[in-house]
């Protein structure tokens, strides 16, 4: 049968002549059809018990991954996996059992092992007889719409629970204005049940919320005005009847295009936002008039000043007829020092009072100096004593406040806030804001007080600061001077001991350079004889040796014995080589001698290479390989002579090399580490990882000549590179070094020629010292 499926001659599916099945031509399958379909097509043969494949169109080897060879011949269940639907399956089996069609949808895997959502809808093909041949089966790969439907589940279900998460009540409308959608805040918020929401219609629901609205039209005016303009958000609060605050918030669901999808209602309950809201106003007053009373009171030491300004501005803030500052005598009388007096009530200022009540030492200890605040709302019903009822009547008064103005545990004075036109109940803020500048005003006045005593003391302190400022001046002065003499005397003797040291080191320096050139001298001015009468020698025994080639016996044996031949040879290079060693000693006693001149004390003419030349012939035995194998490059500039103290300036080259020499030796590993690793491009580019010296001379713009010496060492850290100057500091163990090679250096340069010593130094990327004369 599969055979006959394939048969290329005919292009049919099926091949009309077969005897194994009846004629299907009826049914007009045409392979090129089925090849052509988006959707995978299988046949099944059902008269074999297991139901094998015997044909699969191109879609559905594109679907699976299977090519035809791999599945004609099978079951369709290798397709399932262990978590495909066992229910599905076995609607499917119960469909091929009953020959029915089914249309289901269930998870299949690819070839190569992943998943795909699969709908099929298997129906069975009939012979005229009406026997059920074949079943095809038509697969669907929908994995792309059931991903999709399951993000939207989840994106429901997140929307669901955020808008449960949501604070605010929340109600959702679609373009007819029906509810679709709400969270169970909006239930609490309208004091209506979940169930009457989904039951009830919305004028059911309207009639249930409309008793709790304060202004119903105006709300719903707005309301039907967004109905009509659905393209607009709104903004907005209102009140209900029980005292609560909504603020209201509607946008509508839009689609990219624009298209309208409903409207999205939001209410927030702001009640307590809006008590705190006034009570952060009220209390935010409060303070501006505390605040401001506490500027005037930084502001100006005047206390008629300050007392005027904190009565006017609490009638103001309290809305009172009058306020004033009451002020005791000695005898507990009073006056009333200040006031501000509103409308047509009467003016009292300047009148003394006198009452009882404060006389009566108990009373006054247990009420105002600790600090009570009497307040009475009428004075008809405060309990208070006729005599009392008929002063404040007098005064045109009918509700007050009363705070005390203490000096320590002293009643200094009363802060009395008047009401005249008639009984008033007294706010807590208001009582609050009478206390607090009491408190203030006491803190004024003693500031006062305070100024006062400190102006008095001021004038007594002031002549005698006087004084004591000429005294320090002096003093001052006395002692930079002794300072001064004192850093003077201690460089001076340093350089007293050093110019010492060094004179005596000149002076024997010359006489051993004076000592060895008579010597070298001598054998300098014979050795040239002594080569001529080798030579004349040497041709005399040639002669002798060309007109008697047969000698004696003895004459030969001892040519053989000295060996005629090689002393003729090597006898010119040993005088020359001692020539070699004599010059070699003549110039190391020139630059002996040169360097000597340390207790020169006029200043010459220098030629700064010959010097630098001579220093470096010096310090030769430091600088070989069996020493420190350190390399010098030298990079002279055409200097002209410098005007100069030549002995000095050598000791400063020798002081400058030596300390590059020792941080070249530094034994440790981290010195050698950044021998090889350090970078002197900001010196000389010409670098090499060896131990390496730079000197490098050149003429400077400023008409001066600049002497740079520079070493790839460790270099020197920030903290210490500002004392190397200073004397006595050294970083060389004890014994091996003075500290005073680079103190000596720079008073020499600046000091004694005018000039400037100074250091460039990074650790790791060694020292450079530039000294700079000027030209004269």
């Amino acid at each position: 049968m599969i055979s006959y499926l394939h048969q290329p001659s005919t292009g049919h599916l099926f091949d009309a002549n077969t005897s194994d099945k009846l004629s299907l031509e009826p049914l007009c399958l045409d392979e090129r059809i089925l090849g052509a379909a988006s959707c995978g097509i299988i046949l099944s043969d059902a008269c074999q018990p297991d139901l094998p494949i015997v044909y699969c169109n191109p879609a559905f080897e594109r679907i699976t991954g299977y090519s035809r060879q791999e599945v004609v011949g099978r079951n369709c269940r290798f397709l399932q996996g262990a978590d495909t639907d066992p229910q599905v399956v076995e609607q499917i089996r119960q469909a091929l059992r009953t020959e029915q069609e089914v249309k289901v949808v269930l998870k299949n895997y690819h070839k190569d092992g992943t998943p795909f959502w699969n709908e099929l809808a298997i129906s069975p093909i009939r012979d005229a007889e009406g026997r059920v041949i074949y079943f095809i089966g038509v697969q669907t790969d929908i994995t792309a719409r059931k991903q999709a439907q399951e993000e939207l589940r989840v994106s429901h279900a997140v929307l669901k629970a955020q808008q449960e998460a949501d604070p605010d009540g929340v109600m959702v409308i679609d373009p007819n204005g029906t509810i679709i959608n709400h969270n169970s805040r909006f239930c609490q918020m309208w004091q209506v049940s979940d169930e009457a929401m989904k039951s009830a219609d919305n004028e059911q629901l309207l009639e249930s919320i409309l008793p709790l609205i304060a202004e119903p039209l105006k709300l719903f005016s707005k309301v039907e005005y967004m109905e009509q303009n659905p393209q607009l958000t709104y903004k907005d609060e209102f009140k209900l009847t029980d005292g609560r605050i909504f603020e209201l918030y509607s946008a509508p669901a839009l689609s990219p295009t624009g298209a309208y999808y409903g409207r999205i209602w939001s209410f927030r309950d702001i009640t307590k936002n809006k008590q705190t809201e006034q009570q952060l106003k009220r209390q935010a007053k409060q303070e501006r008039l505390l605040s401001c009373i506490n500027q005037r009171i930084n502001q100006s030491l005047n206390l008629d000043e300050v007392l005027n300004t904190a009565v006017e501005e609490v009638r103001k803030f309290i809305k009172c007829d009058r306020t004033l500052i009451y002020r005791f005598n000695p005898d507990w009388t009073g006056t009333v020092d200040v006031e501000s007096v509103g409308g047509e009530w009467m003016r009292i200022v300047g009148t003394t009072i006198e009452d009882s009540f404060f006389k009566n030492p108990d009373v006054t200890s247990l009420l105002y100096q600790d600090g009570y605040i009497r307040v009475i709302d009428d004075i008809y019903n405060a309990n208070l004593s006729p005599c009392h009822i008929e002063l404040l009547e007098n005064l045109q008064v009918r509700a007050n406040l009363v705070a005390p103005i203490l000096q320590g545990k002293k009643l200094w004075g009363l802060l009395v806030v008047h009401h005249c036109s008639g009984a008033r109940k007294w706010q807590q803020q208001e009582i609050e804001c009478v206390r607090k500048l009491s408190i203030q005003l006491s803190v004024a006045i003693q500031q006062a007080a305070l100024f006062e005593r400190v102006a008095d003391e001021l004038k007594e302190r002031k002549v005698a600061e006087v004084a004591l400022r000429e005294s320090e001046t002096k003093l001052k002065k006395k002692a930079t001077q002794l300072e001064k003499t004192l850093r003077e005397l201690k460089q001076t003797q340093l350089q007293l001991v050093q110019n010492e040291k060094m004179s005596s080191l000149g002076q024997l320096v010359a006489g051993i350079a004076h000592e060895i050139n008579n010597p070298i001298t001598f054998i300098s001015g014979n050795i040239a004889h002594a080569n001529k009468y080798a030579q004349d020698l040497l041709e005399l025994v040639q002669l002798y040796e060309q007109h008697y080639p047969k000698p004696a016996s003895e004459i030969e044996s001892l040519t053989e014995e000295i060996d005629i031949d090689f002393l003729r040879e090597d006898l010119p290079k040993l005088l020359s080589s001692m020539q070699f060693g004599v010059n070699r000693l003549q110039a190391l006693v020139g630059s002996l001698k040169n360097f000597s001149r340390l207790d020169e004390a006029e200043s010459k003419r220098m030629d700064i290479e010959q010097g630098m030349e001579n220093t470096l012939l010096i310090l030769q035995h430091r600088l070989k390989p069996e020493s420190s194998n350190i390399q010098v490059v030298k990079d002279y500039g055409k200097l002209p002579p410098v005007d100069c103290y030549p002995g000095q300036l050598n000791q400063v080259f020798m002081n400058l090399l030596n300390n590059a020499i020792d941080a070249l030796n530094s034994g440790d590993e981290q010195a050698d580490k950044n021998k090889s690793a350090a970078s002197t491009e900001l010196f000389f580019p010409d670098h090499a990882p060896t131990p390496t010296i730079w000197i490098r001379t050149e003429l400077s713009e400023r008409n001066s000549v600049l002497i740079h010496i520079a070493d790839n060492g460790c270099g020197i850290p920030a903290q210490i590179k500002e004392q190397i100057f200073d004397p006595f500091f050294t970083t060389k163990p004890v014994g091996e070094g003075t500290g005073l090679g680079l103190s000596i250096s720079y008073q020499i340069v600046v000091e004694k020629h005018g000039g400037n010593l100074s250091c460039i130094s990074t650790p790791g990327c060694g020292t450079e010292f530039v000294v700079e004369i000027p030209l004269l």
